[in-house]
């Protein structure tokens, strides 16, 4: 019994409808990783995706990253107030465009956001220790295509 079962006794009509049991996985999982990455890195969920899209795509405005995110322009510029805060991000002038401003990973920023990524493989091998590496590899394709697609 993993923890997203733990004290449920779903009907089997639920257990039949896909969405829900991808739902209910999702949930346990995002709420493990979200635990874990406070209590074992001090970050956020949201923190960790800030730093991981500064990461992937490089130094952005700070409107930007908060788009590719979904984020609301307030809550964007809560996190990065935390994340400058903390010395995990950086804003300075773009050098493309002096009226505009950029936020970039420190060095401190690259450091969490390994110990981060570090955390959130392990806390997804675990959610998907009852698949074989083929199955997990294919589970992400099939989700990765109903994402993009």
């Amino acid at each position: 019994m993993t923890t997203y079962t733990k004290g449920m006794d779903l009907p089997p009509t639920l257990l039949a409808i896909t969405t829900f049991v991808l739902h209910k996985v999702g949930v346990g999982s995002r709420r493990t990783v979200a635990a874990r990455l406070a209590d074992e890195t001090g970050l956020s969920l949201w923190q960790f995706a800030v730093l991981a899209t500064l990461s992937d795509f490089g130094p952005a405005a700070q409107r930007e990253v908060g788009g590719r995110l979904g984020l609301d322009p307030s809550d964007m510029v809560r996190l990065m107030d935390e994340l400058i805060g903390a010395g995990l991000a950086e804003r300075d002038r773009d050098p493309a465009d002096r009226r505009r401003y950029r936020v970039s990973l420190t060095p401190a920023g690259r450091d969490a956001l390994e110990r981060g990524q570090t955390l959130v493989e392990r806390v997804e091998r675990e959610t998907l220790t009852p698949l074989t590496a083929d199955e997990r590899e294919r589970l992400h394709e099939l989700i990765t295509k109903i994402f993009t697609g």
